[in-house]
């Protein structure tokens, strides 16, 4: 484990400044000073999960003022000086930046719970996709698609994904990066073009991976307005569902519409008709878009290539 207890130090975090006129003013000072608009530090309640994901967003919204702050501060009680060990550690952004992209996992099946209308009959089904989702955060699809949840082998090196591939958010991995002083390797190559538009494109779920859809997000940032972390780390949420969905999660007419004979004995599907009912899909639990990001991007996609074949 790493040591780093979030909740401790948000809690931290918003009493040092709550009743304090001059630390808040100070921070403001410091706002400017880092070119940061100055905003108050969420408190987070210990019952409730979405006020945690709302003050780790806060905080890493001003972490560069609340850095300058705490390394300049000279006050010495015990909270003080247990927040500015942390924020002298370059790990801590790594750490919240994690939990920043991990978090809405668990606010959106926090959700569920707090509708006004009868949701039992959901629970099960909504259960398992959590569970899903989590492990697809960091064992490889082939590892539970076809195996009872409860039997996944969750120790096995074979089920692992590996490191670079681990679901620990977008924004967390580059700034690993930065911090071990390493550059990216570019991407640029029609090989690595046609891999990924395949992988995105065509019903083969399992073996494809987001890299495939960033591919495309970071290749037409002029037409893929996704270069916020947040964004990115939504795309990579919503890909994850799409690459989890059952056969069954699209109705029987959409697969008997969207088939394609080649021949007497070549079948497949045109996920073009796929993708139309995907990007009206609901969501289950918000009876919002379950793939808006995801949706964009095709549509986008499609358009490029409809415009080239013209």
């Amino acid at each position: 484990m790493s040591g780093f207890e979030v909740e401790d130090f948000c809690v931290d975090l918003a009493y040092w400044f709550k009743s304090s006129t001059k630390r808040k003013n100070m921070l403001h000072e410091f706002g400017v000073f880092c070119d940061t608009t100055y905003m108050e530090v969420l408190q987070h309640f210990s019952i409730r999960w979405l006020s945690l994901d709302l003050a780790v967003n806060r905080i890493l919204r001003v972490y560069k003022a609340l850095t300058s702050y705490f390394r300049s501060t000279d006050e010495m009680q015990a909270r003080c000086l247990r927040l500015r060990a942390l924020f002298e550690d370059p790990l801590t952004e790594v750490h919240l930046l994690f939990y920043q992209a991990l978090l809405p996992t668990f606010c959106q099946f926090n959700l569920l719970f707090q509708r006004q209308h009868p949701c039992i009959y959901l629970l099960h089904g909504q259960v398992r996709a959590f569970i899903r989702k989590l492990m697809s955060k960091c064992l490889k699809p082939a590892a539970f698609r076809t195996t009872r949840l409860e039997s996944v082998d969750l120790q096995d090196q074979e089920n692992q994904l590996p490191d670079t591939q681990l679901g620990i958010g977008l924004t967390t991995k580059s700034t690993l990066i930065r911090l071990h002083e390493a550059d990216e390797s570019p991407s640029g190559d029609v090989t690595k073009l046609n891999k990924a538009a395949r992988g995105f494109l065509l019903r083969q779920r399992q073996n494809s991976h987001v890299d495939d859809v960033l591919y495309f997000v970071q290749r037409y940032k002029h037409l893929l307005p996704f270069e916020d972390p947040r964004e990115q780390d939504r795309i990579w949420d919503e890909f994850l569902e799409y690459q989890m969905l059952e056969e069954t999660d699209i109705p029987d007419m959409v697969w008997k519409g969207a088939l394609v004979s080649v021949g007497e004995e070549e079948q497949f599907h045109g996920m073009d008709m796929v993708w139309a009912h995907l990007t009206t899909q609901k969501s289950r639990v918000t009876g919002k878009e379950q793939f808006p990001s995801l949706s964009y991007a095709y549509l986008t996609l499609m358009r490029m290539q409809n415009q080239s074949s013209q």
